[in-house]
C-alpha cells in the first residue's frame, strides 16, 4: 500500500514517528534500569555480598598488596587505572567498602598522573608505597610524586639517565621520615650520559627509618646519610666514581651493625689504600652475594669481615687467579669450628661458565646456580672460564677446600665431554658419595669405563658407596645399556650394588634394552621415552650414538671431540691459575 504524500498526511506522520522513536527511548530506558536493577539484586544475592566489610577489605588489601610487590615487569596497566579503582567499579558494596579503606588507595604501581590527584586524596594520610619500574611512565610525573615524599614508606623508582639530576633534587627537598626501603635504578641507553651523584644531602640527611638500599647503574658517595643503619645493602653496576677504596666500603660496612643481607658488585679491582687494623663484625649477617666481581676483590673483602658460619654466600667470580685457596681461607676462619655440615655438591659445566654449589641436604632443587634462593645451600661459586680453568676436575679442588664436607649426592650438568680422569678424580676426592646425578648433552661412555675399573687408591671399584644413579637427556651410545648391567652384576658380587636407577628423556634407549637393567637393579624409574639415533630421514641414515660414530671416524674422533670442547691434559689434574 502505498502512503498517501499530500502535505495535509505527511506532517501527521512524522509527528506519529517522532513520538514513537520517544516512547521507544522511554521503553529502552526502563529496560536498562529495570536489568540494572535485577543485576544488582543478584549481586545483594550472592553469597559474597553476605560478606561484612571487614573480610572484604582484607581479600581487597591482599589483591592490591599482589599486584603491588608480585608484579616485577614494571608495565603500566591499560590507561594507568589502579587496581583499587577497578574494584570500585564492581558493584555499589563493593565502591562502599573500598572508598573507606584508605590502605587500598596508599599502593601506587606505575599509577598514571590522572590518577595520583585521587589516590593521594583517598589514601588520606596513611604511608605510601609508590613502584615505577618503568621510566617512560615516571618521567611525567615524578615531581607529583615526589611532593608526597615525607608520606612514602617504600620507594622503588627507574628513571632514564637525563632526568637523574631533577628526580634527585626533588629526594633532596624534603626529608622522609617514614621511608623504609629505597630503590633507585637507572635505565642505560646506548649512549652514555654524565649526570649527577646521589646527594649526601638525599632526604634532607633524615630518613631515621631506613633499613634496605638497593642501587644499580648509579653514581653516590659512600659518606651519603642512606648507607647508615641498614639491613639490606644492595649495589650493583655502580659508575666509576662510586668506586670506593676498601677503607671507603668497610667504614660504610661498619655504620650497619644490623646488616643482614648484602650484595655489591665489584667488577673492578678495590683500591687497597690502608690496611685494615681489624676485621668489620657483622653479627647478623644472612646472607652475601658478590656479583661480576673479581676473585682479589673477594678475597680482599671476605679477609675483612667477621661473619657468622652459617651465612649464605653467593660469589659470581671474574676468570679465577692465583688465589683460589686464598679465597676459602678469607671465607672459612675457623674450619675446623662448627658450621653446617655440606652433604651435596652440584656443578654446572659449559665452555664459558663453571658453576659449583654446595648443599646441606641431599637434594638441591634450585633453578639458580648464583645467589639461590635455598638456604640449604650455603655455598654458590660461579665463575667466567679462561683457557687454563676450563679443566672440570677443579670442582673435586675446590670441593676439597670446603670445610666439615660429607659429599653423599653429586649433581653434574656438563656439556664438555668428561674425561675418564673426571671421574676417576671424583671417585679419589668423594669415597662417601652415595648418588650421582649426570645430565646434559654429554654421555656416560668416561663414566661407564670408570665403573667398569677398579677404583682409585687400591680400592676394587670405583664409588664404592654408590647407590643411585639418575641419567637424565644422556644420548647412549649402542651396547652401553648392556655395559651398564655388567656394571651393576659386577658391583653386586663386591657388595656394592646399584639398587636405583632413574632415566629422563634418555636418548637411542628402547624398552628392551630397559628390561635388562630391571633384571639387576631393584628400583629403576624410566619415563618410557624412547628417540633413536639414527641420522638421514629415521630409515637408513645410520646410527649416529658416539660409539658408532667413532668406528666410523676412526679412534681419533672422540679425541677430537674432547679438545674442541676444552684444552685438557689428560694425565695431569694441575691446572693454572696464572
Amino acid at each position: 500500500m502505498t502512503l498517501p504524500t499530500s502535505l495535509d498526511v505527511v506532517p501527521g506522520m512524522r509527528s506519529v514517528i517522532e513520538h514513537c522513536c520517544v516512547t521507544r527511548a522511554h521503553v529502552d530506558k526502563d529496560r536498562a534500569q529495570s536489568l540494572r536493577g535485577l543485576r544488582s539484586c543478584r549481586i545483594t544475592l550472592s553469597c559474597i555480598s553476605w560478606l561484612p566489610p571487614e573480610i572484604l577489605t582484607t581479600i581487597f588489601t591482599y589483591i592490591v598488596e599482589e599486584d603491588t610487590f608480585k608484579s616485577h615487569t614494571g608495565t603500566p596497566r591499560p590507561c594507568g587505572a589502579p587496581i583499587s579503582m577497578i574494584i570500585t567499579h564492581v558493584c555499589r558494596h563493593w565502591r562502599q567498602v573500598a572508598l573507606e579503606c584508605p590502605t587500598l588507595w596508599a599502593s601506587i604501581n606505575c599509577v598514571s598522573t590522572n590518577w595520583l590527584d585521587t589516590m593521594f586524596e583517598r589514601s588520606k594520610k596513611t604511608a605510601l608505597v609508590v613502584i615505577y619500574g618503568s621510566p617512560g611512565l615516571l618521567r611525567s610525573c615524578f615531581q607529583q610524586i615526589l611532593s608526597q615524599l615525607p608520606r612514602i614508606k617504600f620507594l622503588q623508582l627507574c628513571s632514564y639517565p637525563w632526568e637523574v639530576d631533577r628526580i634527585m633534587d626533588c629526594l633532596s627537598s624534603q626529608s622522609a621520615p617514614l621511608l623504609q626501603t629505597f630503590k633507585f635504578s637507572v635505565a642505560r641507553k646506548s649512549h652514555t650520559r654524565v649526570f649527577g651523584p646521589i646527594s649526601d644531602a638525599i632526604f634532607k640527611g633524615r630518613a631515621p627509618l631506613l633499613r634496605s638500599v638497593e642501587l644499580t647503574e648509579c653514581t653516590f658517595s659512600w659518606t651519603s646519610c642512606i648507607f647508615s643503619g641498614l639491613r639490606i645493602l644492595d649495589v650493583r653496576r655502580i659508575g666509576s666514581a662510586s668506586y670506593p677504596t676498601l677503607s671507603q666500603l668497610l667504614s660504610a660496612l661498619r655504620r650497619m651493625p644490623e646488616l643482614e643481607r648484602l650484595t655489591l658488585g665489584l667488577s673492578s679491582r678495590i683500591s687497597e689504600d690502608t690496611e685494615p687494623s681489624d676485621q668489620v663484625p657483622l653479627t647478623r649477617l644472612k646472607s652475601i652475594a658478590l656479583d661480576t666481581c673479581t676473585l682479589r676483590n673477594a678475597v680482599s673483602l671476605f679477609s675483612c669481615l667477621a661473619f657468622p658460619v652459617d651465612v649464605k654466600i653467593a660469589l659470581n667470580l671474574a676468570p679465577i687467579g692465583s688465589s683460589l685457596s686464598d679465597l676459602f681461607s678469607a671465607i672459612h676462619k675457623d674450619p675446623d669450628g662448627p658450621g653446617p655440615i655440606i652433604r651435596s655438591m652440584r656443578a654446572s659445566l659449559s665452555y664459558h661458565t663453571f658453576g659449583i654449589q654446595f648443599g646441606t641436604s641431599m637434594s638441591l632443587k634450585s633453578e639458580y646456580f648464583w645467589d639461590p634462593h635455598d638456604d640449604d645451600i650455603p655455598l654458590s661459586i660461579q665463575f667466567k672460564c679462561s683457557s687454563s680453568t676450563r679443566k672440570p676436575p677443579i670442582i673435586f679442588d675446590m670441593c676439597q677446600m670446603v670445610p666439615r664436607r660429607q659429599i653423599q649426592s653429586l649433581f653434574v650438568t656438563s656439556s664438555l665431554c668428561l674425561r675418564d680422569n673426571f671421574w676417576r678424580v671424583g671417585s679419589a676426592d668423594l669415597p662417601g658419595l652415595e648418588s650421582i646425578q649426570l645430565s646434559g648433552t654429554c654421555n656416560i661412555r668416561s663414566l661407564i669405563a670408570v665403573l667398569q675399573s677398579g677404583g682409585a687408591q687400591g680400592l676394587d671399584v670405583a664409588y664404592p658407596s654408590l647407590y643411585a644413579l639418575e641419567l637424565q637427556n644422556i644420548d647412549f651410545g649402542c651396547g652401553e645399556a648392556e655395559e651398564l648391567q655388567d656394571i651393576v652384576i659386577m658391583r653386586a658380587s663386591h657388595g656394592v650394588g646399584i639398587h636405583e636407577l632413574r632415566l629422563v628423556k634418555c636418548r637411542n634407549l628402547v624398552d628392551n634394552r630397559v628390561q635388562l637393567l630391571k633384571e639387576v637393579v631393584t628400583d629403576v624409574d624410566w619415563d618410557g621415552h624412547e628417540e633413536g639415533l639414527v641420522g638421514g630421514d629415521g630409515s637408513g641414515g645410520g646410527c649416529l650414538c658416539h660409539i658408532c660414530r667413532d668406528e666410523s671416524s676412526g679412534d681419533d674422533y672422540m679425541q677430537a671431540v674432547l679438545h674442541s670442547d676444552y684444552d685438557y691434559d689428560p694425565d695431569s689434574d694441575t691446572y693454572s691459575e696464572d
